[in-house]
């Protein structure tokens, strides 16, 4: 990543899904004005291997997280490993079939949302396999 001259803090919010990432990142001075752009450089296989590294089993993995560099002061992250993570464009229920297939979850740890989407996911697939079979 490589932020502008004269950054003082830089924030990159992740979404996170095993077939797609988006990436935000700002940067401000030390006002807390616009710093300028932030370059990326091509970080979503470094990405996936911390959602690999930070599976638990039967709890999941994270979907959505923040990170925080300051000049002086210690780097800040947190990740989101329940709450809907609000995609904008919204993925496909499909995706995150296969996210939870990537990364298993115990009925526990399945949120009310994911449940919903993965459930809505499956019968579009369904309808889809019973399309194809009365082609």
């Amino acid at each position: 990543m490589g932020a502008p001259v004269g950054w003082n803090r830089v924030t990159l919010d992740v979404w996170a899904n095993v077939l797609s990432y988006e990436l935000a990142a700002s940067a401000q001075d030390a006002q807390g004005r616009f710093a300028g752009e932030v370059r990326l450089a091509e970080i979503t296989d470094q990405l996936q291997g911390l959602r690999e590294r930070m599976y638990v089993e039967g709890r999941g993995t994270w979907l959505s997280a923040r990170f925080v560099l300051h000049r002086e002061a210690e780097p800040e992250a947190t990740f989101n490993f329940d709450e809907n993570p609000r995609w904008s464009p919204e993925l496909h229920p499909m995706m995150f079939v296969r996210d939870l297939e990537a990364f298993p979850r115990t009925d526990e740890h399945v949120p009310n949302w994911l449940r919903k989407t993965v459930e809505r996911g499956l019968e579009l697939q369904r309808a889809h396999e019973a399309g194809l079979a009365h082609q």
